[in-house]
């Protein structure tokens, strides 16, 4: 992980404290559970080593590149090989707030009609199971890596700010609910899965909300994806990875300021 945003969370924090917190005897403390991420990164880790070895030496055949690259220029037929759907898989396990690559693209090139075919290439019903499953797997990586931030003193301030609270109110009463409507609305939910994170929400109630909103939301855009005209999946493919590409620049280009400096 770039220490950038570490650094630019506690330097919002700070702010948000100097800014928003109120004297001491406004708010009671906050009893949180301490956030254990031991086991989840032990987890994270082995699954990772495990999925690149089998796709590296034990699954053959054509990526998700060959995909993409099928409909940009049509030619000959492709089958809808499992190591095409493994590579989506790993695609959408990797596509979290550290690392925000657009999801909804590969989707609508995983559903589309095959140019020269009359079939689905997968089944929606199959690219929403499997994008899923991969969209819970990066989301543990936001809870990992923001349940270890969230043990730093500065980081832990933001507990204390009366937004938070309110927030908190309504959160702890509908927890599940509101985690799994965030997932399924096209919304950013960066606070949700703060909120939740920072109440050491249970993994298991976390990752099946996670699935419970996003399972919908990757049907339904499966089924309008492929509607879609290639070169429209593409432009977008484009236009939403640019976040992405700024983010990584920027880093670069503080990274090389701080060593100059």
């Amino acid at each position: 992980m770039s220490e950038h945003p570490v650094r630019e969370l506690i330097h919002e924090v700070n702010e948000l404290e100097q800014e928003a917190v109120p004297p001491a005897p406004a708010l009671l403390p906050l009893a949180i559970p301490e956030i254990s991420t031991g086991r989840l990164f032990v987890f994270l880790i082995l699954f990772y080593v495990t999925a690149l070895t089998i796709r590296a030496f034990f699954l053959e055949g054509p990526g998700l590149f060959s995909l993409f690259k099928h409909f940009v220029k049509p030619g000959g037929t492709l089958e809808p090989e499992p190591s095409i759907l493994f590579d989506f898989f790993l695609y959408m396990t990797v596509a979290c707030q550290f690392f925000p690559i657009p999801t909804l693209p590969p989707i609508a090139f995983m559903a589309k009609l095959d140019p020269l075919g009359k079939d689905f290439l997968f089944s929606p019903l199959l690219i929403a199971v499997v994008g899923s499953l991969g969209t819970c797997i990066a989301n543990l990586n936001d809870y990992a890596i923001l349940g270890l931030l969230f043990r730093h003193h500065k980081v832990r301030k933001i507990r204390d700010i009366n937004t938070y609270r309110r927030l908190l109110d309504f959160f702890d009463r509908h927890a599940f609910l509101t985690l799994s409507g965030a997932a399924f609305l096209p919304i950013p939910i960066d606070v949700i899965r703060l909120l939740a994170i920072s109440r050491a929400y249970p993994y298991w109630k976390y990752v099946g909300a996670t699935f419970t909103g996003r399972f919908p939301r990757y049907l339904l855009l499966a089924y309008l994806g492929k509607e879609l005209p290639s070169k429209y999946i593409l432009v977008l493919f484009v236009v939403l990875s640019l976040p992405a590409l700024v983010k990584l620049i920027s880093d670069i280009m503080k990274k090389r300021s701080h060593t100059t400096t």
